[in-house]
């Protein structure tokens, strides 16, 4: 995918964003355990930052019973990019295959860059220990107006990313839907079910 530079709105990124967005983009889609994620993590960052108070976030329990939050909280140098840079919730999934009935939340974002005319997907969990990262950016589309197109081009790339996990990684299907979004339940549950051909539950679990 390639961009012009005259497409870009310099008032909404700084030049190192920039320069990051698009070597970014030259090296996507970016996987896990192949790729190096530091630039697709500062990408989903930029994305994801009016969201923040929504992502996926961990708690762990001290030994003095005090709790403390795991997710890490980012700055965003370009106040103009929080009035025009607005994330739309794909769907939630339980990422859990430790059989002990831990909820591994994994949400979904597809994000429009100004400038780029592109959606980033970005994926965010409660922890960095899947990914290294908290958020990662794996991919992007050329953008459009219909918010069923939107839904359709996310969804490939969702289907692509599982599809690395599970023939590549050997990851097991996420378990449940935890929440929708553009996605809708059975459009993310066919698409699970088409990756992971032999799930025994199909049903899956909206909670």
């Amino acid at each position: 995918m390639i961009f012009q530079e005259s497409m870009v709105i310099p008032s909404l990124y700084t030049r190192e964003d920039q320069m990051l967005i698009e070597r970014w983009m030259r090296s996507v889609p970016a996987y896990p355990e192949r790729d190096d994620l530091a630039d697709a993590n500062r990408v989903a960052e930029i994305a994801l930052y009016s969201v923040q108070c929504r992502l996926p976030q961990g708690l762990s329990i001290k030994e003095d019973g005090s709790a403390t939050l795991g997710r890490k909280t980012w700055q965003n140098p370009v106040g103009l990019r929080n009035k025009l840079v607005f994330p739309i919730h794909l769907l939630e999934v339980d990422r859990d295959d430790s059989q002990l009935d831990i909820k591994c939340p994994e949400a979904c974002y597809a994000t429009l860059l100004p400038g780029y005319n592109a959606y980033v997907i970005t994926i965010s969990q409660d922890s960095a220990e899947s990914y290294g990262y908290f958020d990662v950016a794996i991919s992007c589309f050329q953008a459009v107006d219909e918010k069923n197109s939107i839904a359709a081009d996310a969804a490939l790339i969702l289907r692509e990313w599982w599809q690395f996990q599970h023939k590549e990684l050997r990851k097991p299907h996420w378990n449940r839907l935890l929440k929708q979004g553009l996605i809708d339940a059975g459009s993310a549950l066919r698409l699970r079910n088409e990756v992971w051909s032999t799930v025994e539950n199909t049903d899956g679990i909206l909670s």
